[in-house]
């Protein structure tokens, strides 16, 4: 026999790989959790905020000042003495009127470079620098807004640098300057636009001229040749001036007898308090409210329409989107039926269970929060007890629990899973609601509650 023939083969034993086991568990645990994740509703979370209902209380306010258009008497060309918005005395030189062109030709074919002195770098620099500062995506008018006061600082450098080089070249050339200066024949403001509502009036104030879309200004400075009765500039004489703000029901109950009234000037953010008088117009009826203001006149000279935010009583809470609020059924409970249980303080009811297999009845304290209450009833969650159940009262009276009435809330997840929580609307428009921050089992600043309620089961965990 051979060596080879008394060798006996044994089967491998096989072995379990503990690695390969738990890779296995791992990877259908994460396969469930990915199949669950993406198809579960997903519920999207507010995180709730302060806030106050301030959206009411903008008025897009209508700009009323003494102001008066000067026409000129005489046809040429216009040089200004005075920059837009400088205040002149009576008799003060404001501009000049030039009917020849002889020394004009002379100035503007020259190739001269006009060099910004100190001065009007200083002011370009500003108005550059207001611009940046207050210009919004949201209102386009301050690009022409920016455009108007560009123009009327380069006049201004223009003018005066024409005036002076008319006179070294009437000097050097003997052409005569045929320029006539005009004075002021009152003290007040200089102004360089004109819009059409200088004659307007309190007792000619409509809805329709506050209507921004339609509004024009036009500009008064020109470098072509005018001809005569054309308005040339306009002097605001006093420095008195109005604020008109076209009242809605709600803005003019909040407003009736009141004597003044804070208020902050959007354009630049600018808070004051001023006397405040409601009349009526005698031509559409429509009530209005005036801002009777005896400062800042020279600061608003440019605007004819002021949006001003009013400092009303405003409704202050915690702001909660409309898509979150929702309703939920209460018992009503008689408030005599409340009592504490044991040795706990705790607020609960006394519930009557029966015991099947001895046929008594067993008086069981259940804890149960009231989350409203007015003079009789107090509201208790009905996930507490089943329909119809009967409640007893210390003095033994019985009370079956079958009356409803629904609550206003939301649903808080702090916790991982949805759980009511009351609300008291104070103020609600089309998209949120301002709620009492102080309500009893209501929310908390910060607290995280769904965002659409029609997304959630009470109690169920959502995490």
């Amino acid at each position: 026999m051979s060596k080879n023939s008394r060798v006996v083969k044994f089967r491998k034993k096989r072995t379990l790989n503990i690695g390969i086991v738990i890779f296995l568990i791992l990877f259908i645990y994460i396969a469930i959790n990915t199949y669950i994740y993406f198809t579960k509703e997903h519920i999207s979370i507010y995180e709730v905020q302060e806030g106050f209902n301030v959206v009411d209380n903008r008025i897009t306010g209508l700009v009323l000042r003494e102001e008066h258009l000067v026409s000129t008497d005489k046809a040429g060309y216009v040089y200004y003495f005075q920059k837009e918005g400088a205040r002149v005395a009576k008799n003060a030189s404001v501009y000049s009127i030039d009917e020849s062109t002889q020394i004009m030709d002379i100035i503007t074919s020259s190739d001269d470079i006009i060099t910004l002195s100190d001065s009007s770098n200083v002011q370009l620099q500003y108005l550059i620098k207001k611009f940046h500062n207050i210009y919004s995506d949201q209102k386009f008018s301050y690009i022409y807004d920016f455009k108007s006061d560009i123009e009327s600082a380069m006049y201004d450098m223009l003018n005066q640098t024409m005036i002076e080089k008319g006179r070294h070249i009437q000097e050097d050339t003997g052409f005569a300057y045929t320029y006539e200066v005009f004075k002021s024949e009152t003290s007040g403001v200089i102004s360089y636009y004109m819009d059409n509502y200088e004659t307007v009036t309190k007792d000619t104030i409509t809805k329709d001229l506050f209507d921004t879309q339609n509004y024009k200004r036009v500009s008064l400075r020109t470098s072509n040749l005018i001809s005569t009765n054309t308005p040339v500039y306009k002097i605001v004489t006093s420095e008195n001036w109005s604020i008109i703000l076209p009242l809605n029901a709600e803005q003019y109950e909040k407003l009736s007898g009141k004597d003044k009234i804070e208020f902050t000037i959007l354009k630049d953010n600018f808070t004051t308090r001023a006397p405040v008088k409601i009349f009526q117009s005698p031509l559409d009826g429509s009530y209005y409210a005036e801002l009777v203001m005896d400062k800042h006149m020279s600061n608003y000279l440019e605007d004819r329409f002021l949006e001003i935010d009013l400092h009303l009583e405003a409704v202050k809470g915690l702001k909660i989107p409309l898509s979150a609020v929702t309703t939920k059924d209460f018992y009503l409970v008689p408030l005599n039926y409340f009592t504490s249980g044991g040795d706990s303080a705790q607020k609960g009811l006394i519930k009557e269970e029966y015991d099947k297999d001895t046929g008594e009845v067993n008086l069981v304290f259940v804890p149960a929060d009231i989350y409203y209450q007015d003079d009789i009833y107090g509201y208790v969650d009905t996930n507490l007890f089943s329909p119809n159940t009967w409640i007893r009262s210390t003095d033994g009276n019985r009370y079956q629990l079958s009356v409803t009435n629904k609550l206003t809330g939301v649903y808080n997840v702090n916790m991982g899973y949805a759980v009511f929580k009351r609300i008291e609307i104070l103020y609600q428009n089309e998209s949120y609601c301002i709620v009492d921050k102080n309500t009893s089992y209501g929310l908390a600043l910060y607290d995280h509650i769904a965002l659409d309620s029609s997304t959630v089961v009470e109690q169920k965990i959502i995490y």
